[in-house]
């Protein structure tokens, strides 16, 4: 009796167990739902730490504050979506899964690609000019490259684990299944309002990110801001160059260097060995230079001038020429030479990254490569852009075509106390501190050319230098105040568009006829437009006949020869390539030009021999046919004066 009452009072204690062991399996399993509903969010928060750990620890207390407040939405976010698509059934599971699914892959595999190949984030930045939302959406990456590839498979299978894994252990109970749906339209809402950190330091959690740039672009079509007014470099589709035969004169590498916002009268254009301009290291490092000292831009704008050098068609052309014409790297690539591109801009600036994405090379940095908080206007320092040219020198193959491509003398300036030789100085726009605005503009100038001087006796000390002809010119110069104006891409006073240019060429490299025509070009008017044909006659294909269609649409001719351009040439700060924030054109022939801007009512005339500071306007008529021909490239000005704009007295009107 005693042994039976035992038994009965120990029965429970099976189903108290028992219970016990179900209260702890659902506390693990929602352990595990919870662990899985955030998983998206931690994904992008331990993918970050890997790409970016040592940047992320640089954050001070704020930015910190803001980071983890960007990785709780982040999880609130994705952990909404996985939950409402984790649902055994109800309306919105499909659509849930689809969103979620969709999002994700775009999110992560966007930013994992983007960061894979300009070591930053996709954002606002590299998203707001676009003028297509399916290119935005994928960052306009070039979506058949490896890593990109890679990093979409991956945020693809990570979706569809998350979901598969979801409908397993996710139980969403009805209630709060309801409550969730409802939150949905909320949190996409949430996800594309939410302020981020997205410039330099970007100290938000990357999928956010990447939803307020793709928000901002949204925006931006529908008319709702105005943040991108003016036309920017869109995605290029280059026309196929065909298989060409190099049959140059010599055997050699020819290597562009390509300076920033860089005037002429602050340079040591011709070798001097007193050099009291702001160029003394490479004046020193190239001393048998051949000098071009009347070599104009067609523009004071970057992307204008780099179209202009590195297609060779003008800066007239249409759209669909501008945006499909082959670059020198297409160029030399389909002749088998290798190629490099090396630069220190911040390409995430007015989707200059897209003029360049898709160019065949073997080595290429970006600014942000080189520095992840390079600044968006003056890029990366230049000193590290020498050093990485060096590092990577070696490992060219012969017969190579490169191009390395400074920032630092852009606005605001890069300017090192300890290495700013023109005194007295001073940062200011003040009309009364002119000559000390431009004295610090010089020491800019000074301190660019200690990076530009040291990559250049680097190549003369390097095994290839001595085959390696060097062409160097700025893509502008700079105003101060020499008509009103300071900075550049409002003018084309040749303040801003006479650039300091020179090749120099290591004996042997070049025939005789060669350097005879270069060096007999010193004081004649050459352009831009004559430096893609003058590369390629460098590379020995400017005479190949599959290079026919390409060279017709080319208006300048090769320095390397004794044709010059001779006819009237172009000038423009707006083209289908980048639009102006107001429009200014020009033309040229010989010393003659004209210039005007959209509150002018005719065009001005200058002899810029006689008058090398363009202050005496001699009148349309001095400059006949040029203001019909270039009434006819362009169109009639308005005549709209702009509020502020000085009187000027022409002297000659």
């Amino acid at each position: 009796m005693t042994s039976h009452l035992g038994r009965d009072r120990g029965a429970p204690a099976p189903r108290v167990a028992l219970r016990a062991q179900r209260r702890a399996a659902r506390r693990r399993r929602r352990l595990l739902a919870f662990a899985l509903l955030a998983s998206p969010a931690l994904w992008f928060l331990v993918a970050d730490v890997a790409r970016r750990g040592r940047h992320m620890l640089t954050f001070d207390r704020l930015h910190a504050a803001g980071y983890a407040a960007t990785v709780v939405a982040s999880m609130g976010f994705w952990g909404v979506l996985l939950y409402v698509a984790s649902g055994r059934r109800g309306v919105l599971r499909g659509t849930a899964a689809w969103l979620f699914a969709a999002l994700f892959t775009l999110a992560c595999g966007v930013q994992g690609g983007f960061h894979a190949l300009y070591n930053v984030y996709c954002s606002i930045d590299s998203q707001i000019h676009s003028q297509s939302i399916p290119w935005s959406i994928v960052g306009t990456l070039p979506l058949g490259h490896p890593r990109v590839i890679a990093h979409f498979a991956l945020a693809f299978g990570l979706a569809v684990a998350a979901l598969s894994l979801g409908r397993r252990v996710v139980r969403p109970r009805r209630l709060w299944r309801r409550i969730a749906q409802a939150v949905v339209p909320l949190a996409l809402a949430g996800a594309a309002v939410i302020p981020v950190s997205y410039r330099v330091i970007q100290s938000s959690s990357a999928d956010m990110i990447y939803f307020h740039g793709v928000a901002a672009v949204v925006k931006e079509h529908l008319g709702i801001t105005d943040d991108s007014p003016d036309l920017r470099v869109q995605r290029r589709e280059t026309e196929p160059v065909p298989r060409l035969v190099a049959r140059p004169a010599r055997p050699r590498n020819v290597v562009l260097l390509l300076q920033e916002s860089q005037r002429a009268d602050v340079t040591c254009v011709e070798y001097d060995p007193a050099c009291e301009q702001a160029t003394p290291f490479s004046n020193a490092a190239a001393p048998g230079r051949m000098p071009l000292l009347q070599m104009r831009a067609h523009d004071s704008t970057t992307a204008i001038s780099i179209s202009n050098i590195w297609s060779g068609v003008p800066p007239t052309s249409r759209r669909e020429v501008l945006n499909s014409a082959p670059l020198l790297w297409d160029y030399a690539h389909a002749a088998g030479w290798d190629t490099a591109y090396w630069t220190s801009q911040n390409l995430m600036f007015g989707n200059a990254r897209l003029y360049v994405q898709d160019i065949p090379v073997s080595h290429r940095a970006v600014a942000t490569q080189l520095d992840p908080a390079a600044d968006l206007d003056y890029g990366a320092y230049d000193r590290l852009l020498t050093d990485r040219v060096i590092e990577e020198w070696g490992e060219l193959v012969e017969p190579f075509f490169a191009v390395v491509h400074y920032s630092n003398i852009h606005f605001p300036y890069v300017v090192d106390p300890e290495h700013s030789p023109f005194q007295p100085s001073e940062m200011s726009k003040a009309p009364e501190k002119n000559e000390e605005f431009k004295n610090y503009y010089k020491n800019v100038v000074y301190l660019s050319d200690m990076a530009v001087g040291r990559l250049i006796e680097f190549i003369r000390g390097s095994a290839s230098g001595e085959r390696t002809v060097i062409v160097y010119t700025s893509d502008h110069g700079e105003s101060f105040r020499e008509h009103w104006q300071l900075g550049h891409t409002s003018s084309l006073w040749d303040e801003e568009v006479l650039v300091p240019t020179w090749i120099d060429a290591p004996e042997g490299t070049l025939t005789p006829e060669e350097r005879a025509s270069i060096a007999g070009a010193r004081d004649e008017f050459v352009w831009h437009l004559d430096l893609a044909p003058t590369f390629l006659d460098l590379m020995g294909l400017w005479d190949e006949p599959a290079l026919a269609p390409f060279r017709a649409r080319m208006m300048g001719h090769p320095l390397t020869r004794p044709e010059r351009t001779v006819g009237p040439v172009p000038l423009t700060n707006c083209t289908w390539l980048w639009g102006c924030s107001f429009r200014n054109w020009g033309m040229m022939h010989g010393p003659m030009k004209i210039e005007a801007r959209e509150w002018d009512g005719e065009f001005h005339c200058f002899d810029v021999l006689a008058d090398p500071l363009e202050l005496t306007n001699l009148g349309e008529q001095a400059c006949a046919p040029l203001p019909d021909l270039a009434r006819a490239l362009f169109h009639e000005m308005p005549n709209v004066t702009p509020p502020g704009r000085p009187e000027v007295d022409w002297g000659g009107e």
